[in-house]
């Protein structure tokens, strides 16, 4: 019934490339625009399962999780997303804050392999699984449950005409998604910086994991930075 899921995806380097480089520069200029709101829960909520995962993972709780998709929200609060979480020690703490930095760019890599080995299935397993997790835990119940009538409608309609799943969804639906985490690689990079060569701002993640440590924020700043830029590299060169 769901053998597009198992259906191999041809991979166009070019396209994904293409598609992330416009998406970081309309990013770049038109940053509240709400289609590119809409498009950024991919990797936002990425981001906020990272944070949940590995406070689990290092004996927390995960009270909840939100996606703001509201542009006054994101200006009053500064956040596009956040969980909320009960961390019970200072390493569980620690993993909590890592772990945001080290899940997107985790994804992509898994995407980029996923389809390099035809095994598409592997990588929109652990989507489903990660939005589920993301529906049980999250108050705001609407925007998951918009996304789930969206998916359930094209599902649907990729079962009852099989003809048209190769282009649909293996090829294009797929690589759509590694464009956008490709570009959030670059993204968050420039954000990261910004944050901290610029704006000095001492409530971001990078700052409060120094105030934790005592240790030099750059050395945060610099494991981030190469997190991303290192991911980045990587699936480029997976992907040619």
């Amino acid at each position: 019934m769901f053998d597009f899921l198992l259906s191999p995806v041809t991979l166009y380097p070019w396209f994904i490339i293409g598609i992330a480089i416009l998406y970081t520069l309309i990013n770049i200029r038109y940053q509240q625009h709400f289609l590119l709101r809409w498009i950024h829960i991919i990797p936002t909520l990425l981001h906020e399962f990272g944070h949940a995962l590995f406070c689990q993972l290092t004996g927390g709780k995960v009270d909840d999780i939100v996606i703001v998709t509201s542009r006054y929200e994101r200006k009053a609060t500064g956040r596009a997303g956040y969980a909320v979480t009960r961390t019970r020690h200072a390493f569980n703490q620690f993993m909590t804050i890592i772990g945001g930095y080290l899940f997107p760019p985790l994804m992509l890599l898994t995407g980029i392999l996923s389809l390099q080995y035809q095994q598409p299935i592997i990588f929109w397993l652990t989507l489903i699984a990660i939005f589920s997790y993301y529906f049980v835990k999250t108050s705001r119940k609407w925007l998951p449950l918009i996304v789930m009538i969206v998916v359930g409608t094209f599902t649907y309609f990729m079962i009852v005409h099989p003809q048209y799943q190769y282009i649909l969804l293996n090829d294009i639906t797929y690589q759509l998604i590694l464009a956008v985490l490709l570009a959030d690689t670059v993204l968050t990079s420039i954000t990261i910086s910004a944050l901290y060569f610029r704006e000095r701002n001492q409530t971001w993640d990078g700052a409060v994991l120094g105030r934790m440590t005592r240790c030099p924020v750059f050395l945060y700043y610099f494991l981030f930075l190469s997190v991303h830029l290192i991911a980045l590299y990587t699936a480029i060169a997976l992907i040619f």
